[in-house]
């Protein structure tokens, strides 16, 4: 089995860069200005913590979580499906306040 070479500056997955969608393309976002790239890390890091999240449903993500900004969902210990009930959550009010702007 081969190994990857460390570089001073960390291991060799650090400098692969990768193509992100900024509005996922499962939710409709494209290629073109919707795309950045990241270091491989970071992308993976990203699905990670926000899934699938939008940007703006990801920052309301922090705001909760972190931030204690909504009372009624205000925890102190916070479990990986409360996290992940979340963001469910999260992504099912954006899709509706996106339907709803797009009926008028």
């Amino acid at each position: 089995m081969a190994t990857k070479k460390r570089k001073k500056n960390g291991s060799a997955s650090d400098k692969r860069m990768t193509r992100h969608h900024i509005i996922p393309g499962s939710r409709g976002g494209g290629n073109g200005d919707n795309l950045m790239e990241l270091p491989e890390r970071f992308h993976m890091d990203w699905h990670d913590v926000f899934g699938n999240m939008t940007p703006g449903e990801s920052i309301e993500f922090i705001e909760i979580v972190f931030l204690g900004k909504n009372k009624k969902r205000r925890k102190l210990v916070w479990t990986v499906y409360d996290l992940y009930e979340l963001q469910l959550k999260l992504q099912q009010e954006s899709n509706r306040k996106a339907k709803k702007k797009n009926q008028k």
